[in-house]
């Protein structure tokens, strides 16, 4: 049995439909001046790339995540927090590339994590699969031979 709603129409109510069909013309005809996109999406890759890599314990903030996604340098040396946000940039640029790709594959997958973890991964082999077994917290993934190709 299909639900039947119970409602009529009132004046208040076709009143605010009108309202709401008004606002979406307008919204939909406005449009983002397009000087304006490629700020924001800097501005929104540099927020998810410090997020991310803060989860994980990266100490730097905000402003070194923006200076180095800039291409500028740090003053103060901390190599392996800095290589965590140059590979993390280097594999969005890889990702926003192949965005447009149909299909990907293994080898897609491999090089993101070479990407990824070159110079920052503690264990294993970045841009291979791992031949070691690992735990993530109290979790523990398939063994190696499980997870290979």
């Amino acid at each position: 049995m299909a639900y039947v709603p119970e409602f009529s129409i009132s004046s208040a109510l076709l009143l605010k439909v009108e309202e709401i069909a008004s606002l979406r013309e307008r919204i939909q005809s406005s449009s983002i001046a397009v000087t304006w996109i490629p700020a924001l999406q800097k501005d929104t890759r540099t927020r998810t790339m410090h997020a991310s890599t803060a989860i994980e314990g990266n100490p730097l903030s905000l402003e070194q995540v923006k200076v180095l996604e800039d291409g500028r340098d740090l003053s103060q040396p901390q190599p392996r927090a800095k290589k965590e946000i140059t590979n993390y940039l280097a594999g969005l640029r890889l990702v926003e590339k192949r965005a447009k790709k149909i299909k990907l594959g293994h080898e897609d997958v491999l090089e993101l994590h070479r990407l990824l973890a070159t110079d920052v991964m503690d264990q294993g082999e970045a841009g291979r699969y791992r031949v070691i077994p690992v735990r993530v917290g109290r979790h523990v993934p398939p063994a190696p031979h499980e997870v290979s190709g």
